[in-house]
């Protein structure tokens, strides 16, 4: 067994904070005691020396911490505050194209979220403007779960019928939702820690949502959050989970006032 007050251990030596995990830490919990048995570690104690002094087992560990909890249109007035605002904002100033990160993307619903939107919104504004987005995560089977876009009911049951008659099309056995290749076509799929160094920059829209904030505190969220803003350029635009709040930083950035989740950068 491994107790909360074990795994709040765990977390501290990560320095991760116990109100991103508290709610999901039934599954997680789950695996490190699956690591454990691998390492043949009968107690906590020894599981915890392990991951202190070996590097190769630390990292193992922190992957085991990943959640990837998302579905497609999560926090629907979000979504729609981009449709009507944001998005048609961002073609009248950059006709030319847009750029757009999703960090942390999971199973892919988040960007291909974006590219449905993009998608019809483009046809309803009668105009070609190119969207090209980068979605990364830090695991690899999320990436090729991201890149086969095949899902169950419950990852698509906040689409939009139209979108969801459209955009896929259900497999024989009516158990799986397959996204059609034409939205597959607008996401780049890599893999990258939101931790390191952006692999990109000069983005219009960075989707940051239920990842870095959520689950890192202190010193490591700070460091990272700055090199990520980085990317960002001026008078563009950051988007955060809906219970997430930004650290005490001076940060360059201005929340919008109708819509929590958007934060624009102003430096």
């Amino acid at each position: 067994m491994l107790s909360d007050d074990q795994f709040r251990l765990l977390l501290a030596h990560f320095d991760r904070p116990w109100a991103g995990f508290r709610k999901v830490r039934k599954g997680i919990k789950k695996r490190i005691r699956r690591h454990m048995a691998q390492l043949d570690c009968r107690c906590f104690e020894h599981y915890l020396a392990l991951v202190q002094d070996d590097p190769e087992i630390g990292h193992a560990c922190q992957q085991k911490l990943v959640v990837t909890i998302t579905r497609f249109f999560r926090d629907r007035q979000l979504w729609d505050h981009l449709c009507h605002v944001i998005l048609p904002g961002l073609i009248r100033l950059f006709p030319n194209g847009i750029r757009a990160w999703s960090a942390g993307c999971s199973g892919g619903e988040e960007p291909y979220s974006l590219a449905m939107v993009w998608h019809v919104l483009n046809e309803n504004l009668n105009t070609q403007v190119p969207l090209d987005i980068l979605a990364t995560d830090i695991r690899s089977d999320c990436l090729e779960r991201a890149q086969k876009a095949v899902y169950y009911k419950n990852s698509v049951k906040e689409v939009p019928q139209d979108l969801l008659t459209r955009y896929f099309h259900i497999s024989k056995n009516e158990k799986h939702f397959i996204l059609r290749p034409e939205l597959k076509s607008i996401v780049r799929l890599m893999r990258h820690d939101v931790l390191d160094f952006p692999i990109e920059k000069d983005f219009h829209l960075l989707f940051l949502r239920n990842n870095l904030l959520t689950y890192y505190q202190g010193d490591v969220l700070e460091q990272a959050l700055k090199r990520i803003l980085k990317s960002l350029s001026m008078d563009r635009y950051l988007v955060l989970g809906s219970h997430e709040r930004l650290p005490a930083l001076p940060l360059p950035l201005l929340r919008d006032k109708n819509c929590p989740w958007f934060y624009k950068k102003t430096a």
